[in-house]
């Protein structure tokens, strides 16, 4: 990919779920982790691949440069509302308070952190238009990336997946060291945060991670105001097309294997962790 562009798979408006307001999402291509419940697939890999939908083919991932992106992104800047320019300190201490921010632009993924040098000159102007720039990550990315990430991010989604050392890199391909040191950078940082917190049969929904998830949330709120709520996700199969339309265009990838999770456990989760981290705690089903 080239020095200067950006690769994406898809720009989505009138998001309601990916932070305050209304928002144009950006999901970017290539992610370090290999999460085997992934819903985003086509995310994956960090270049374009072939897939085959309904018998129509087609790649996942274009190249944009800064002022492509840019362009797209400032088309629906009308609807955002509000101004950053006018009002500098968004850093906000509760749940209560979101609602006064603004609406504006979230980068996802994937892992938007990989691509994050690449995205400076579009967050820059970003700013410059006083746009409310918010990252949905997984965390799992470079010291670098996370310093770039904190200067420009107004709003982090922080994904808690699967806390021990050992599972976390069998099963995620994650570095749990790395993980927790960009976590210390984000909170240093003061910029609000929701943790996000994917609830899947067979690998995040056990006592032990359930428990060593609590801990952490609670360690954070005690050290900082920055966590203003946690999102539970429950399991969904949304993204099983996506997989069949991978494979059906050559790729061997996995397909993933749904467990499916109860409301009524669900319900039971949420009512440990706001035992634990008396913080707002949300059950999302999306």
């Amino acid at each position: 990919m080239g020095n200067d562009s950006v690769l994406i798979t898809k720009i989505q408006r009138f998001s309601l779920h990916d932070g305050s307001g209304i928002r144009t999402t950006a999901f970017l291509k290539g992610c370090p982790l290999r999460c085997p419940w992934c819903c985003n697939p086509e995310n994956l890999t960090l270049s374009p691949e072939p897939y085959v939908k309904d018998g129509i083919e087609g790649i996942y991932g274009e190249k944009l440069t800064p002022d492509e992106l840019l362009t797209e992104l400032l088309k629906d800047k009308p609807f955002y509302g509000g101004d950053i320019t006018e009002a500098k300190d968004y850093s906000i201490t509760s749940a209560s308070e979101i609602d006064r921010l603004p609406g504006g632009v979230t980068f996802s993924g994937g892992e938007a952190l990989l691509q994050m040098q690449n995205l400076v000159p579009v967050c820059e102007r970003l700013k410059e238009e006083g746009v409310h720039i918010a990252l949905e990550t997984s965390l799992f990315s470079s010291p670098e990336s996370i310093a770039l990430a904190v200067e420009f991010i107004d709003f982090f989604y922080i994904d808690v997946k699967i806390m021990d050392e050992h599972r976390c890199r069998d099963i995620l391909n994650g570095n749990i060291n790395v993980y927790n040191d960009n976590l210390s950078t984000v909170f240093n940082s003061g910029k609000p945060v929701i943790l996000r917190v994917p609830v899947i049969g067979g690998f995040t929904d056990d006592v032990e991670n359930r428990k060593a998830v609590a801990e952490l949330i609670k360690s954070l709120k005690d050290r900082s105001n920055n966590v203003l709520k946690i999102e539970l996700l429950k399991e969904h199969n949304l993204g099983l097309s996506k997989y069949e339309s991978l494979r059906a265009a050559g790729s061997d990838i996995a397909l993933p294997e749904y467990k499916g999770m109860s409301d009524e456990f669900m319900e039971a989760y949420k009512a440990e962790v706001k035992a634990v981290t008396d913080l707002p705690v949300e059950v999302m089903k999306i």
